[in-house]
This record gives structure tokens, sequence and C-alpha cells, in this order.
């Protein structure tokens, strides 16, 4: 469990990371340009990049809820039935 809590939270970090260079030093870039079909391309290609690294970051989480359903006993396939998953999400993250 200790292997996948670090690896939550380095993906968080990441995360935080992201956000950081998005509001801080991206954003700002993209203000200073002044070709429109430029900056479009530009925020488009950070987007693809950030939804990338999103996606990536959900099968992590995804991953881990379902470790964490089999080591509670739970099987982890019924983690994707959508009737049941706010209750076993609960049980397996204590929410």
């Amino acid at each position: 469990m200790q292997n996948t809590d670090a690896l939550i939270e380095a993906e968080a970090a990441i995360l935080q990371c992201m956000a950081d260079l998005f509001c801080n030093t991206l954003v700002p870039d993209l203000k200073d340009e002044e070709d429109i079909d430029k900056k479009l391309r530009l925020f488009k290609d950070i987007m693809c990049g950030y939804t990338a690294k999103e996606n990536s970051i959900a099968a992590v989480v995804r991953a881990s809820a379902k470790k964490r359903a089999a080591d509670l006993g739970i099987d982890p396939r019924e983690l994707c039935d959508c009737n049941s998953k706010k209750k076993l999400l609960k049980l397996v993250y204590k929410i």
C-alpha cells in the first residue's frame, strides 16, 4: 500500500507543477503572443499535452483504487459497476 500511496503522491506533485507552469508561465507567454494563429496552435498543443497527462493520472488512480479494493478483499471488477462505484470508492478511500 505504501508504494501505491507514494505513486499517487508523486502524481499529485507532478500535477501541481503542471498547474504552476500553466498559470505562471504558459498563460502569460500566450498573452504576450500577438499572432492569433500561433497563439491558438500553442494553446492547442499545450492542452493536448495536459490532456494526455490527465489521462495517465486517471489510469494511475484507477489502478490504485483496484489495488486497494483487492487488498480489502473486494473484487476490483466491481469498481466498474456504476451502481456500486460510489459506495465502493467511499469504502476504499474512506471518503
